[in-house]
């Protein structure tokens, strides 16, 4: 009896789990079923974040595919969560290449991950790795250590203080881009370096020593400061392999270029030199057209018409006193200013066949906007142009609302534009998710937050506000917004807005209005007036009721937020 009880049960507990084996079988899918070369296939049309992120938690199987072919991993734009759920799945040793920035999507990020992963042990492999919008303070901590990258091929750094930085040695780096001072003798030992990238803009107060490795063959450089220019020209003279020069100068400076000077150090010193592309803004106090084709013949002679073919083209204003813009075609840069009233007044070695025949602005995705003109050259009306950026403008020129392709809009402290105008604006332009202006330009231009028709459009658009400096106002007082101001940002903003950056008086007015009524924020980056003892950190945050996952990062009284999901 007790065996055939012993029986009933047994049969009982079989079939319960059989039962639930069908119950909860895993139905594979065709998609699981094709081959590892298909599969491998499909992801070369994928980013491998997104592949790692998506398919790691399937299976094993997918689990070694994903180990044995994704190698590249670019953070940018990235949100939080996702970020978090990679670096905790993923394996960096197994990385080739690194993308990691402080952009205003992702602020803190690169101080995130090393605080996360074991700098030398997991990422020493890395051939190709990038660090942009660093700290100063940061890059200290971090640069040292890369001298553990044996394997090094392309490096992107900034921002840094050479002063901070001992001579390091990369043997195998080819290609360097950077932002910093003009202290570049800590990369004397890279000799196999090819290619370098120079934006010079940190701006320390050490003396500058600004040294190119002799293997260079490609050199890029801007700088923004008075003087630079001079400093870079005398620095030239011992890079005899160099092919390929490219000069964005952007001092405004007293004095015009000169194509002869130019033309002296390269069939001196620059022989191999087959490709300069350059762009030179300078100070124009006379309106004499004479003076400005006096210029442009330096650069029109024999060895820059004939031997070389480069040519180059001059913008003016008709005002005697004015900016002036000298730069060679095809334009090699993405950022592009307009100084001039007409383009048709414009002086270029270029014939119309040649304007005709080639786009000689495919390069430029920002568009700067400093005067009024009336005549724009049509080449830069092309669909590339991301960035619009409304410095002084009086009034909107027409060809203004047929850039229906920019997501992004700046608009100067100096801008006069009527409501009508500025909703014309907005309305023309359906991809715009990103705006950059001061507080009081936005309320100049909604009628003090009452103009519902602007309001609604910027509420419904704008994913990312930079309420920035206004330069012509005083720092101390009129840069920060009070809590009434912020009021009317999150009225018309909160809804939407994903990225916010804005200066506030105190604390207070970040716990109370911005992190508790904005909940769509993925980051945060504020400017704290309040008193340095009066910080704000996440046990302060709990006293006033105010949790959430977030990475938050201090730099003086910048507080940046870098949010996990929060709706």
């Amino acid at each position: 009896m007790a065996s055939k009880r012993q029986h009933t049960t047994l049969s009982v507990t079989n079939t319960h789990r059989d039962l639930l084996q069908k119950r909860f079988k895993h139905q594979s899918t065709i998609f699981e079923r094709l081959p590892n070369e298909l599969h491998i296939e499909i992801f070369s049309y994928l980013l491998h974040v997104d592949i790692v992120y998506a398919f790691s938690q399937l299976n094993n199987r997918f689990q070694n595919l994903i180990l044995n072919h994704c190698h590249t991993f670019d953070f940018k734009s990235i949100n939080s969560t996702k970020f978090k759920c990679i670096i905790r799945q993923h394996q960096p040793e197994r990385w080739r290449y690194l993308r990691l920035s402080n952009e205003t999507e992702t602020p803190g990020q690169i101080i995130y991950f090393f605080r996360q992963s074991p700098f030398k042990t997991c990422l020493s492999q890395l051939k190709n790795l990038s660090l942009t919008n660093m700290k100063p303070i940061d890059a200290q901590e971090l640069i040292p250590q890369l001298k553990t990258f044996t394997y090094l091929v392309s490096l992107t750094i900034g921002n840094i203080c050479g002063k901070t930085i001992s001579s390091l040695e990369l043997p195998s780096l080819k290609y360097l881009v950077l932002t910093s001072c003009k202290i570049t003798k800590w990369m004397k030992n890279f000799n196999q370096l090819e290619k370098l990238e120079h934006t010079i803009e940190y701006d320390c107060i050490h003396d500058h020593n600004l040294i190119w490795p002799i293997s260079l063959k490609q050199l890029k450089v801007s700088y923004t400061q008075q003087g630079d220019g001079e400093i870079v020209y005398a620095s030239l003279c011992h890079l005899s392999q160099l092919e390929s020069l490219s000069l964005y100068d952007n001092t405004c400076s007293s004095l015009p270029p000169d194509g002869q000077k130019w033309e002296k150090l390269i069939t001196s010193s620059l022989t191999c030199l087959n490709e300069f592309q350059f762009c030179f803004k300078f100070w124009k106090d006379s309106s004499f057209i004479g003076d400005m084709n006096r210029i442009v013949s330096t650069f029109s002679t024999p060895f820059y018409l004939k031997e070389k073919q480069w040519f180059i083209q001059c913008d003016s204003h008709h005002q005697q006193f004015s900016v002036a813009l000298l730069y060679s075609l095809p334009f090699a840069f993405e950022r592009f200013e307009i100084v001039t009233h007409s383009f048709d007044q414009s002086i270029s070695t270029v014939n119309d066949d040649y304007k005709k025949n080639m786009n000689l602005y495919t390069n430029v995705n920002t568009l700067i906007v400093n005067v009024n003109c009336e005549n724009l050259n049509e080449n830069l009306l092309n669909g590339n142009i991301q960035h619009l950026v409304l410095k002084y403008s009086d009034s909107l020129n027409k060809w203004i609302f047929s850039m229906t392709q920019i997501r992004q809009l700046s608009l100067g402290s100096q801008i006069d534009m009527s409501s009508k105008e500025f909703a014309c604006l907005l309305k023309n332009t359906p991809y715009l998710e990103s705006l950059n202006a001061s507080y009081h330009t936005l309320n100049y231009l909604t009628t003090d937050w009452q103009n519902k028709v602007i309001c609604r459009l910027l509420s419904c658009k704008i994913l990312s506000l930079n309420l920035c400096f206004d330069e012509y106002l005083s720092p101390h007082t009129q840069n920060y917004v009070n809590v009434y101001e912020v009021l009317s940002i999150v009225r018309v903003f909160g809804k939407r807005c994903q990225h916010l950056t804005v200066s506030v008086y105190n604390r207070n007015v970040v716990a109370g209005l911005i992190l508790r009524t904005m909940k769509h924020l993925h980051s945060l980056k504020v400017y704290l007036k309040e008193h340095d003892d009066l910080k704000i950190n996440k046990e302060w945050l709990k006293t006033q009721n105010i949790t959430f996952d977030c990475f938050i990062n201090v730099n003086n009284n910048e507080y940046t937020f870098w949010f996990n999901n929060r709706h």
